[in-house]
Parts: C-alpha cells; structure tokens; sequence
C-alpha cells in the first residue's frame, strides 16, 4: 500500500481516503461496483450497519462515505472517512487511531456468513439499491444522454461501460462472488491511502502500520493493470437520434484526441477545453448559448486518462442539426487560430482560481493528487496553476487540430419521429 500523508495546520480537521484500483472489465466491472456499497455494512468486530454507525458517533462524530469512480478505463473503489484532528480533542482522547482500525477492518475483514462469503442480506440491500439507481438513470436526460454518447463511441472498448456496472450481471453476483473479488483485488490491485489534514505524522504512521500492514504482508505484486487501451483507428463520424418522452433535445458531441495525461500537450487540451465550453466566458456559452440563442445550455468537459472532449447541450428539437454545427465550428475556430489574448487570461484566471480553493478542500486536494499520479504528474495545486500559465496560444490552437469528431449522439422528443 502506497501511503500519501499531507499534514496541515490549517485544517481542525482530517480526511482519510483508501483507493484500491482495478481495469474496468465487463466480466467484473458490476462486482466491483456493489463492493464497497456491501463492505459498509459492516465488520466482524461491528456486525452491522447500526454499529458502525454507534462506533463513528463515539469517534466525536466521524463519517463514513463509499464510491466506485471511473478514471480512464479503469474502475477505483474509493472509502472515506472525515474525523476531527485529535489536537482539537480533550487531553488523552484521540480519533485518528481508531478511525484507521475501523477503515481497515472495513475493507481486510468485513462481516461474513459461516461460509466465508459476504452477508446475504447486505448483498441484496445493495443489489437492490443498484438496480433502482441503473434503471433510474434514464430519468435524469442529460446524464443518460452523455452516458449513452459514451456507450455508443465506446462500445468494445472498456471505456464503454458504466462504472456501476451492467444491470443485466446484477442477478448473478451473490455473497461469494464478492468475497472472491475483495479477496482477489487485495492480492494485487494497486492500493493507495491518503491523510490530508489535521494529524502528527508520526502517530499516523504508526496506526496505518498497525492497522494495515500485517494484514497486507504477502500481497502480490501491484503492477499488471492493462491501463487504457488506444483509440480505434479513424473513420468516419457517427450519427445517433434516439428518441424518448422529452421536451428538449440533447445533443452530445463525442471527440477523440490524440493527448492524454501523461503527454506533454495535456495541459494545452485542458487549456483548449476552457475556451471551448469549460467556464462561462467559453466560446460555447458565448456563441452558442447567448449570440445563437440554439442552447438552453452548452459546455464541453474533457477526460484527461483517455483523451476524449465531450461537447453537451440542451436544444429545440428541430434545431439539433444547426446546433451541431455550430458546436463544432466552435472547435474550428480554435484549430484556425481564433483565439484572442482575452480567452486565454480568462480561463488561465478561471482554472488558477480552482486550484487555489483546492487548497481549502483537503478531500479534493487528496482526489486531485491521486488522479494527477496516475499520469505520472504532480498533483500540487500551485504546479498545475504554474502549467497552465505556462501554455501559449499556439499550443492551444494545435490542441483543437488533433480533435476528431468520432460520434454525434442526439436524445429528441417521441412527438417528432
């Protein structure tokens, strides 16, 4: 287990974060998912849910948060626990100790039946929980539009599919099945913990040895993710209309770029990202949104681990098509050079200011130094401001001339078939 600590004495407060990372994987992509959901139910030492939650009242009110992310393709099984620094607490009481036994026990000997497997009750409370959020994805339009982008552009590659997995596995994975899994990922996915805040390093260090280290010792080598597979050879753009009981279109434009995280032009694509559609002042809110009048909404978000720009709008359905068109002429006009020096210091300012309130946010700052490791790059605030200033306008412009428009997906009202 690779061990981040961050102390600070800005905070009252700590975060500790556990990541435990896997390829994302249609045979174990839905395992993977419930996980952490189950884990939470509790341990062999706090056999229910009710009892861990008794056991955080008594650590002065700490809590408890899971999550399974998707980062590029692969699937990261995320456990959170904030607790108040034990300086701030009377003389002699202390939280951190005991918060990273409990995250520990959570993860390395959760509640099992006699058989070994994970209890059945908290498996189907999951089970069930997960098949009500897959089935309900629909109701929420403009994820469901981006989500079925993905699937159409993605389909065969594993960023295609959902990192809460597929409804259709949901049947099949039982108490046994998740337990193999939680055996199998500890033996030799890579695993990561973070303490960023209020703390001694010194007694951090200690109880993390404590609580982990025996129970790690053993362990396989940590290495063989396969990472991110490559793009599929160019062709031709896609066009996808479906059609459900909406008032508004949405169209969702999905672009493949040949710059990644761990490549030197990354912060270029991020740069080129801002003036597109990431902040206000972006050429999609401007052009599109408020010139136009096509868009009731329009912004681009960018996928830095596998290199896809993503441009996302509400519009009238019989303007889809123009809509379209003028998204991306948005991107061309970046490509031909046409950006003024305005743009540029606005969304150097825009991506500098969130990065300085990073620096009041010590579970974002843990998420975002995490993230920037996987490729390689620091993850300190004030280094990625310092990169983004240092990015010119021609670097920018040769950003937008490596996207290439792979899938131009629209979700229209039924009434207009």
């Amino acid at each position: 287990m690779r061990v981040h600590l961050a102390p600070s004495r800005k905070f009252k407060t700590a975060v500790v974060k556990v990541f435990v990372r896997a390829d994302l994987a249609p045979g174990t992509a839905t395992e993977v998912a419930l996980l952490p959901f189950v884990l939470r139910h509790g341990t062999r030492r706090l056999p229910s849910m009710r009892a861990v939650n008794r056991a955080l009242e008594g650590l002065y009110g700490a809590r408890l948060g899971v999550d399974v992310l998707k980062l590029g393709e692969q699937q990261v099984i995320a456990l959170r626990l904030d607790l108040l620094g034990d300086a701030y607490l009377p003389p002699g009481e202390g939280v951190l100790a005991p918060a990273v036994d409990l995250l520990a026990d959570l993860l390395l000997d959760p509640r099992r039946a006699d058989d070994g497997a994970l209890a059945g009750d908290a498996v189907a409370q999951e089970q069930d929980k997960l098949r009500r959020y897959l089935e309900g994805l629909v109701d929420d339009k403009a994820a469901w539009a981006s989500e079925r982008c993905v699937q159409v552009m993605c389909a065969g590659e594993p960023y295609g599919l959902s990192e809460y997995g597929r409804l259709d596995d949901l049947p099949a994975v039982d108490g046994a099945r998740l337990e193999a899994r939680r055996r199998a990922l500890l033996a030799g996915a890579p695993l990561d913990l973070y303490l960023a805040g209020a703390f001694d390093p010194a007694a951090a260090r200690d109880a993390i040895t404590r609580a982990f280290g025996a129970r790690l010792a053993g362990a396989g080598a940590r290495d063989g993710l396969r990472g991110t597979t490559d793009h599929p050879a160019p062709g031709a753009a896609r066009t996808v209309s479906e059609r459900l009981r909406v008032k508004q279109a949405r169209l969702v434009l999905g672009l493949r770029a040949p710059v990644r995280l761990a490549d030197p032009g990354y912060w270029a694509l991020l740069l080129m990202n801002g003036v597109l559609g990431g902040f206000p002042h972006a050429k999609l809110f401007r052009n599109v949104r408020e010139k136009a009048g096509l868009c009731y909404d329009a912004g681009s978000t960018h996928e830095r681990l596998k290199g896809l720009v993503f441009i996302a709008c509400g519009v009238d359905a019989h303007e889809v098509a123009r809509a379209r068109d003028l998204c991306l002429e948005q991107v061309a006009a970046i490509a031909r050079g046409e950006v003024s020096d305005e743009e540029l210091e606005h969304t150097r300012l825009a991506y500098a200011q969130g990065y300085r309130q990073l620096l009041d946010a010590p579970a974002q700052l843990v998420n975002l130094d995490y993230i920037m490791a996987l490729g390689g790059r620091s993850g300190a605030p004030d280094d990625a401001s310092q990169a983004v200033a240092a990015v010119g306008k021609d670097e920018v412009v040769a950003a937008a001339q490596g996207l290439r428009l792979d899938t131009a997906y629209a979700l229209e009202p039924e009434e207009q078939a």
